[in-house]
This record gives C-alpha cells, structure tokens and sequence, in this order.
C-alpha cells in the first residue's frame, strides 16, 4: 500500500476512536520512516504532512523521522503562502488546509492569508465546491476577524442534496460521495455552535445508510473515501455531544 493510504488510514482509525498504538501500528510506523527520503520528505506534500501526523501516535521515538518532514514542509510552502503538492504545483486549498490542521506548528500568517483570500475568491464563483469549503473551516483560526466562516457555513447549508450528503457541488452529475460529505461534516464539526443542526444529522444519516456491510464507503478509492467519511463522522458526533 502506498505511504499516504496507509498513514490516511492509520491516522483515520486514530483520529476517529480511542485506539491506542499496538505494535502492529508501531510496526507500520517503523515502515513509514524506511520509505522516508533524504530530503526529508514522502512522496509529496501531503503524503509528508499525513506521514508525520500518524507518526506522532506512534509508541516508538520517531522524533528525528518528524523534525526531518517539518523542515520539507516548510521547504515545499510557495513563497506566498501555502502548499500545493509539491513547491513546483500550484498552491492548493485541500492541500494547504490539511497541512496547517495537522502540522499546524509550520502554519504561519502568510498561509492563513492565502487560504483566506483563495477561498473568499472561490466562493464568488458561479460554480464552488463544497469540499473546499469544509476543508477551509477546518484550518480556520477560530479568533479570526472575518465574516468569511459565516459565509461559509451558510453556503454549504445551502450546498446540502437532498438525500443529505454533499458532492462536489450540489446536484452534481456523481450525486453525494463519502470524501465530500466526510470533508464537509470534519469541517462544520469545528464551527457547530454556528451550524444548523439539521444539516449535521441529515449528513450523519447519510453517511450511515451508504456504509457497506464491510464497513467501507462506495468510493473509487475505498480507503480514501472511508477514511474522510469516518473522521467527518466522529468529529460531528464529537461536536453534537459537547454542543
């Protein structure tokens, strides 16, 4: 398995549960760190960011393996702010929010400002996505002075189908899918004081009557969609519980 489907996936078991490390998932983490380059990195950005996350859960010491994909991080941020997949990409919101909500440490004011000002222009858009909405909520500082959160909410409220997940966008040709609804639900999760309740339960519902009896979600990357599905999921039961 790929290095970012299996931290994704260890890091989703981990976020979402009260799992504690085991040696096999030490195991793996020993593995993670033979697959580390010598720049420090995974394979890209993301892979890097998802890596060092998972293998900050581990039992072992994998301090050095961890300071080495900082330091590629904040080598791989694009001179005004953000991250794509990797220094030479485009920066990306799904990419740059991921990393400041995982390894915050290496977030700084410029990245706040990009992702601020990148989705502020997305969302004037005839066409956004939903994704990128809850990916956005999900880095947001919650001190911030914007009335950009807000915006936000109330669009994705809006971006809800009917059958209450989300796609891409609403009513989208592919119809609701597991990475969109469990991206958005792990976004508005941070926000729920602001959130119609409504929309939280209609998406949990969603989610439960898609699940396969194996477990998984239907996505075209099995893991990746049930990964961001379960982690949207607790988080929202999460939040629901201490709202």
């Amino acid at each position: 398995m790929e290095i970012k489907r299996l931290g994704r996936s260890i890091l989703a078991i981990l976020l979402a549960s009260k799992y504690q490390p085991d040696e096999l998932v030490n195991q793996l983490g020993t593995y993670m760190v033979t697959c580390q380059r010598q720049d420090g990195g995974w394979a890209d950005t993301e892979e890097t960011c998802l890596s060092v996350a998972t293998l900050r859960h581990e039992l072992h010491d994998f301090s050095l393996s961890i300071e080495n994909g900082l330091k590629y991080l904040e080598q791989q941020r694009n001179q005004a702010g953000g991250w794509g997949r990797h220094a030479r990409d485009q920066v990306r919101i799904p990419t740059t929010a991921l990393v400041i909500t995982l390894v915050p440490e290496v977030a700084t004011e410029a990245d706040w400002a990009w992702l601020r000002n990148e989705w502020q222009h997305d969302l004037e858009k005839p066409v956004k996505l939903s994704y990128k909405g809850g990916f956005y909520l999900l880095a947001e500082q919650k001190e911030a002075q914007t009335s950009l959160p807000e915006a936000t909410i109330r669009f994705l409220e809006a971006d809800q189908n009917d059958d209450g997940g989300f796609g891409p966008w609403r009513d989208h040709p592919i119809g609701s899918d597991p990475w969109s609804t469990g991206v958005v639900l792990w976004g508005l999760s941070r926000w729920i004081d602001r959130v119609d309740e409504t929309v939280i339960e209609k998406a949990l519902a969603w989610l439960q009557k898609t699940q396969l009896p194996s477990g998984y979600w239907p996505y075209h990357y099995l893991d990746e969609g049930t990964s961001y599905a379960l982690i949207g999921a607790v988080s929202a039961l999460k939040a629901l519980q201490r709202f």
